[in-house]
């Protein structure tokens, strides 16, 4: 019995020692993290089954008792996907411009971009030209984290692009609420709606809701 509870003891601290590691990285830590600290890929298993961690991707894991904020998925994907741009419904809500909650991100990679494989959070990739992925690209920081995400003008522009699949009523909801914003930037917007290609059409509507 006591060798029983001694090798117990031993594995706490063990996942205690693997533990540090993760909240040393802000909660996430890559295989390689763990692996260079003298662990073996069986411990990682260990934390994974026992649920102390989740994995978001293959190499990548969060510690699963993380307190979890508000838009903790963008951290997730932005430390998973850290070329890709949080856009369209995510970036819609994140900028409170509609009254829908997606369950699932949206996020846009360059068009030659690998699709990565992300087991958490649900995800839905975008892939944009060149000049269209590039533009419009702002920074936020979420919890020390930096997470990139489209700005309300290229967001707006977006969603009439892709206001067949998004449904036009979402396209026409986050404009009528970035019109009433005091630091609304029409000349902002119409820039980014000619590198998207439907400058004519919003024109039309900017011209309608105002």
């Amino acid at each position: 019995m006591p060798m029983k509870k001694t090798g117990k003891v031993m594995m706490n601290k063990k996942y205690e020692r693997i533990i540090k590691i993760f909240k040393s990285h802000k909660g996430y830590a890559r295989s390689k993290d763990i692996l260079t600290q003298g662990f073996h890929s069986r411990d990682i298993k260990s934390i994974l089954d026992k649920g102390i961690v989740i994995k978001v991707k293959n190499g990548l894991y969060r510690l699963a008792n993380t307190p979890l904020i508000s838009n903790q998925s963008f951290i997730d994907l932005a430390c998973a996907v850290p070329e890709g741009v949080i856009c369209l419904l995510s970036a819609l809500s994140y900028y409170e411009l509609t009254t829908f909650n997606p369950s699932i991100i949206s996020m846009a990679i360059h068009h030659k971009s690998w699709r990565p494989k992300i087991k958490y959070p649900p995800v839905e990739f975008y892939y944009f030209s060149t000049k269209q992925f590039e533009a419009g690209i702002d920074e936020i920081k979420i919890k020390g984290h930096r997470v990139r995400i489209y700005c309300p003008e290229k967001t707006i522009c977006d969603s009439f692009r892709y206001r067949n699949k998004l449904g036009l009523d979402v396209a026409k909801e986050g404009l009528s609420e970035y019109l009433k914003r005091r630091d609304r930037n029409l000349e902002k917007v119409l820039e980014y709606a000619e590198i998207c290609r439907v400058k004519r059409f919003l024109e039309t509507w900017i011209n309608a809701l105002i």
